[in-house]
C-alpha cells in the first residue's frame, strides 16, 4: 500500500474518531489533510462523502433528541449556501483555494473559541438558523467544514449542549450531501479518482473510527476530546495555508 493512501486512511480514521467523541470535526480534522494529500476539490469532496456517513452514524443513535423545527431552518440555508461555496472554490487556483481553505477552518475555529469568551448573544428564530445554515453550506462546500458556523450559533443563542449536538447530524447530513451534488454540478472533474480498494479501505477505517470513539467517548473526558480535535484542526489549518502559500511563492 502506498504511503499517500496509508495517510488518506489515517485521516478518515481521526475524522470519524472525532465526529463520534465530540459530535463534529470529521471535516475540521480530516479536511486539511486530504486537501494536502489529494488536492483541493477531490479532497473536499471526499471529506464531504466520508462526513455523510460518519454524522449518519452517529444521528441513528441520537435521532430522538432532534430539535426538527431548528433543523428545517439550518438544513434550508445550508442547501442555498452551498452553491456560492462551490462557485468560489471552482473559480479559484489550487494554490488560492488551498490557501483559502487553510484561512477558513483557522478563522472558524477561533471565532467559535471567542464568541463564547465575549458573552454575546442573539436571538434564536427562523432569520438567525437560516444565516447560519447559510454560511455553514458555503464552508462546507469551499472547505469541507460547515459545522463551526452553526457551533459559533448554538453559543451565541445558548443552545443547550444535547440538543444541538443532536440536531447537528441530520443538518451535516443535508448540509455535506448538498455539497457534494453542488461541487460536482459546479465542477465536474472534482470525483476522487481512487481505487476499489481504496474505497474499501475507507469504509473500513470509517466503522473503526466511529467504533474507536463510542469506546473513547465512555473514557475521556469530553473537554479533552474537543481540546484534540482543536488542535489537529488548526495544524491541518495551518499545513494547508501553507503549503498553498509556498505554491505561490
Amino acid at each position: 500500500m502506498e504511503p499517500v493512501v496509508v495517510l488518506i486512511l489515517f485521516a478518515v480514521f481521526l475524522g470519524a474518531l472525532s465526529q463520534r467523541v465530540t459530535g463534529m470535526g470529521f471535516g475540521l480534522v480530516s479536511g486539511p489533510f486530504l486537501v494536502l494529500l489529494l488536492d483541493p476539490y477531490s479532497g473536499i469532496i471526499l471529506v464531504n462523502i466520508c462526513g455523510i456517513v460518519a454524522s449518519a452514524s452517529v444521528f441513528a443513535r441520537t435521532f430522538a433528541e432532534v430539535e426538527w423545527p431548528s433543523f428545517r431552518h439550518l438544513a434550508l440555508g445550508a442547501v442555498i449556501g452551498t452553491i456560492p461555496g462551490a462557485l468560489l472554490a471552482s473559480a479559484l487556483p489550487t494554490a488560492p483555494l488551498q490557501i483559502l481553505i487553510g484561512l477558513l477552518i483557522i478563522v472558524s475555529l477561533i471565532s467559535s473559541l471567542t464568541l463564547g469568551r465575549l458573552g454575546r448573544r442573539m436571538p434564536a428564530n427562523l432569520g438567525t438558523r437560516f444565516g447560519a445554515g447559510t454560511l455553514s453550506g458555503a464552508m462546507s462546500a469551499a472547505a469541507g467544514a460547515g459545522g463551526p458556523a452553526v457551533s459559533a450559533y448554538a453559543v451565541l443563542t445558548d443552545w443547550e449542549q444535547r440538543s444541538f449536538a443532536a440536531t447537528l447530524q441530520p443538518f451535516l447530513v443535508v448540509g455535506t450531501a448538498s455539497a457534494v451534488v453542488a461541487k460536482v454540478i459546479v465542477h465536474g472533474g472534482v470525483w476522487p479518482a481512487l481505487p476499489i480498494g481504496t474505497w474499501i479501505g475507507l469504509g473500513l477505517v470509517l466503522v473503526a473510527g466511529l467504533i474507536g470513539g463510542d469506546w473513547l467517548s465512555r473514557r475521556i473526558d469530553a473537554a479533552i476530546a474537543r481540546i484534540g480535535m482543536l488542535v489537529l484542526a488548526f495544524g491541518g489549518g495551518a499545513a494547508a495555508l501553507v503549503k498553498g502559500a509556498a505554491a505561490l511563492l
